[in-house]
């Protein structure tokens, strides 16, 4: 069975659809990249996904039942978020913001249990930020951020991680370092999903690639099948050149430079 399914849906902004009549679904255990040029629709699919958007028609589930069926507390004990930024950053300790993760599991007036004190440390030691539990957010750098965020994901649930633009800011070392947390929750059982720009991270990291332009799938499969010269180009309207990588074996793609194609 697919774990997460959209049959038909179009879905956007009062007054507007950006998603145009999209049939997706993702299995279990996927680590799939959302993919395709800027306003292409991917941040609105992982919103739709997540519940935070509402379809105009359509339909979403999630493990078969409709996810307009579902209590947001108990899909929020299955399904965690990871926002593309946060705004207003909370004066809290790192420990206090990824305690924020075991919300959805406790009862109104209940306090947290031994059981989630035990949660939290074990996704703080799983993000590798222990050693900031006494931080405050605003003293981190980007990619300490994300890793926490990543914590505080995992405390709520480590099921499923749908991630909007996880690796967007930050520099190549703290890419790899979230990428390679990723990769190892995935591993672990964890399905995740994530909206990327990099397509060569997305090549190297990801089972399965799905490419939006225009609100529509515009392409969908494994590294090998979507990142083809004849698709990226067409994707993102430019001209490319695509390898294998010689230690991944995924392919990779180089963008060719306007000056080579003006003849410059």
């Amino acid at each position: 069975m697919n774990l997460i399914e959209l049959r038909d849906v179009c879905a956007g902004y009062p007054g507007a659809d950006v998603l145009k009549n999209i049939s997706l679904s993702f299995r279990a255990g996927e680590f799939t990249a959302l993919i395709g040029p800027n306003g292409a629709g991917k941040s609105t699919l992982m919103k739709t996904i997540a519940g935070n958007i509402i379809p105009s028609s359509g339909a979403v589930s999630f493990n078969g039942t409709p996810l307009c069926s579902i209590d947001a507390a108990a899909f929020a004990r299955e399904v965690s978020v990871v926002h593309q930024t946060m705004e207003n950053i909370p004066p809290f300790s790192v420990t206090e913001f990824v305690r924020l993760g075991r919300f959805p599991h406790l009862s109104p007036f209940t306090l947290e249990t031994t059981g989630d004190t035990g949660i939290i440390e074990n996704a703080m030691e799983r993000a590798g930020v222990t050693h900031l539990r006494n931080r405050i957010l605003m003293q981190l750098s980007g990619g300490e951020l994300q890793l926490v965020c990543i914590a505080r994901a995992l405390a709520q649930s480590d099921r499923v991680i749908l991630l909007d633009e996880p690796i967007s800011h930050l520099d190549i070392s703290h890419s790899v370092g979230v990428m390679d947390l990723l990769h190892s929750l995935n591993e672990k059982g964890t399905t995740v999903l994530a909206v990327l720009h990099d397509i060569n991270i997305a090549s190297d990291y990801c089972h399965r690639i799905v490419a939006l332009k225009n609100g529509e799938v515009f392409a969908s499969g494994t590294p090998a099948e979507v990142i083809d010269y004849r698709i990226i180009e067409r994707l993102f309207d430019t001209v490319c050149v695509v390898f294998e990588n010689p230690i991944t074996k995924k392919p990779y793609t180089f963008p060719v430079p306007g000056y080579m194609k003006s003849g410059q």
